[in-house]
């Protein structure tokens, strides 16, 4: 029997957030594994594997936040491809994935060792990452800059910052840089210097937060490394008064960031790298990027992407298989080259950033991203994906990046940065929010 044939329009992607594709191949009864996944990009991954193979096949589901409906459901699906399962409470629910190196014969040395160490505990492979992005400071290319200088120390950037920065008659004309200008980095910057938040296993609804005991609170975190963090960001905040700064992105604020670097307003500007490589390519040929160092590691984004089989899952060899056909080169190239022919890229990048394969960046992500030769990631500089709990884009988007705001502004609460992020986070958990209710 001949195999069916689909084709997906640009169109299918013109949201991420689709609710429900399944991708039907091949014909007889194949073993198909059920894909539980926020990763839209891996609706071309699996018409590709299903056109490939006879025996097995996958169908994808999208689920936008996949690791909390993992934790909630009875009834595992085969595999599933999304952020924060790297938390201790998810990490559990899932199978040794080490048949991929014995059986499979994948090669551990062609991942980056930090995203392949975070997925271990003890001797067993319990997760694989499958991509991830970082934050960079995009600034002015000129002849003038230091070749082979890739990275930005914190020093480095406050010395050029301030040295940049232009007051006249106490009005801003020219900025270097502050993380106000993206709260993301700011939250990445915390993350990196290992901030430390976690969902506290042992707090119970009846439990009494206690201002001097963080363990009865529902969120754990470690205040020595979020105050050095937070202090850090507010030195870099140092050069202008905020009223000064509040002047300064008023005035000239109503154009891209990028732009203002090539206007010389400001030197440098924080974004994640993929967003850089979809500039206009006019754009890029005047920029450069590099990367911002936190204890001489870059900063990864929180949205690192990993791959996992759940405890009970059925159909687990069509879910075996499509993690090996994932972590192949050769296979995640096609999957670039498919998406090139459906008009998708420079817009969608496969994956959403970066692939855990070494050799996925240097041959193929240069090849459609040129920039990225200019300044390649080196793998001793990539740290471990940080293990986050699985509301956190709720938490970072509706209570931490306000806070960061607040503080970064100096309108936090007096006293030290545990005093006011302590003050901040009990009036914020005792709104209730979704993701508390469901931790129950």
């Amino acid at each position: 029997m001949k195999k069916k044939m689909y084709r997906y329009s640009p169109g299918l992607f013109g949201g991420l957030f689709a609710l429900v594709l399944a991708i039907m191949s091949g014909c007889g009864t194949p073993e198909r594994a059920l894909v539980w996944t926020d990763v839209p990009e891996l609706v071309v991954a699996a018409q590709l594997f299903n056109k490939e193979n006879d025996q097995v096949a996958v169908d994808i589901e999208y689920k936008a936040n996949a690791a909390s409906e993992l934790k909630k459901t009875n009834k595992p699906p085969s595999l599933v491809i999304a952020k924060y399962l790297l938390s201790p409470p998810l990490v559990k629910k899932f199978d040794s994935l080490n048949d991929l190196f014995s059986k499979y014969y994948l090669d551990p040395n062609d991942m980056y060792p930090a995203l392949l160490n975070a997925g271990k505990q003890g001797a067993e492979h319990l997760l694989m990452p499958l991509s991830f992005d970082c934050m960079v400071l995009v600034e002015r290319k000129a002849e003038s800059s230091n070749v082979g200088v890739a990275a930005l120390s914190f020093d480095r950037i406050l010395s050029s910052s301030k040295a940049f920065t232009k007051i006249d008659d106490g009005k801003v004309s020219a900025m270097g840089f502050s993380p106000r200008w993206n709260l993301e980095f700011a939250e990445d910057w915390l993350l990196a210097g290992g901030a430390g938040f976690s969902l506290n296993q042992n707090w119970k609804s009846t439990s009494v937060s206690l201002p001097n005991d963080i363990h009865t609170w529902p969120i754990l975190w470690n205040k020595e490394n979020l105050e050095r963090a937070v202090d850090e960001l507010v030195s870099l905040c140092s050069n202008v008064k905020k009223e000064q700064e509040d002047a300064f992105t008023f005035t000239y604020f109503n154009k891209p960031g990028y732009q203002l670097v090539l206007e010389n307003r400001i030197l440098y500007w924080p974004m994640r790298a993929s967003e850089f490589f979809r500039l206009p390519y006019s754009a890029k040929t005047q920029l450069q990027y590099r990367f911002p160092m936190m204890n001489q590691k870059m900063l990864l984004t929180a949205d690192a992407r990993y791959m996992g089989i759940p405890k009970g899952a059925k159909n687990k060899k069509a879910a075996l298989a499509f993690v090996r056909w994932l972590l192949i080169a050769e296979n995640q190239e096609k999957i670039w080259k498919e998406m090139e022919a459906q008009q998708l890229l420079p817009d969608y990048i496969p994956f959403g950033g970066f692939s855990s394969i070494m050799q996925m960046n240097e041959r193929v992500f240069s090849k459609y991203f040129p920039e990225y030769t200019q300044n390649p990631l080196v793998p001793s500089s990539l740290p471990g994906a940080v293990p986050l709990p699985d509301y956190w884009d709720s938490f970072a988007r509706n209570f931490l990046r306000h806070w960061l705001e607040d503080v970064l502004s100096g309108a936090g609460a007096k006293g030290s940065v545990d005093d006011s992020f302590r003050a901040s986070l009990e009036q914020y958990v005792g709104t209730m929010p979704d993701w508390l209710i469901t931790s129950r």
